[in-house]
């Protein structure tokens, strides 16, 4: 299995904005972030959508959390992730964003600061998934006779 590019990964980040990151949200409106950051494994125990929502979830919040402030508040209000931002809209958030980097949310909206934010947040999620990938990879399974 290829690991996901920079590019497919913006592209889902984009498309989260509109409804959020928590995994009820993944599973409705955008599973193909889910098939993107956390694939079903062949010859791996099946987990369900569910499960696999739930787990691509912590890995985006794990990977906002690793941003610097004020990147991480912003882009957690971004996507819904942090508590009372579920219920407001996209412009709603986008205000509380700008405010933290003392801008208009037209001026938050552009490249320089949502887009940045969103760039920044695909390399980390890309790193995540690739070194997830890559340990998956070395690993020995049970069936070429290593221990799991």
């Amino acid at each position: 299995m290829d690991t996901a590019t920079v590019q497919q990964i913006h592209h889902q980040l984009v498309r989260i904005l509109r409804r959020g990151g928590r995994p009820a949200e993944l599973i409705t409106y955008t599973p193909e972030f889910i098939d993107l950051v956390w694939p079903a494994e062949v010859g791996m125990p099946r987990q369900t959508l569910h499960d696999r929502a739930i787990h691509t979830h912590r890995l985006l919040t794990a990977a906002v959390a690793a941003l610097d402030k004020p990147h991480s508040e912003a882009t957690g209000i971004m996507l819904c992730l942090w508590p009372g931002t579920l219920a407001l809209t996209l412009d709603q958030r986008r205000e509380r964003a700008a405010r933290l980097f003392g801008v208009q949310p037209g001026t938050f909206r552009r490249p320089a600061h949502e887009g940045h934010l969103l760039l920044n947040l695909s390399l980390e999620i890309y790193l995540r998934v690739r070194d997830r990938h890559d340990r998956r990879r070395t690993h020995p399974t049970a069936e070429h006779g290593g221990v799991i």
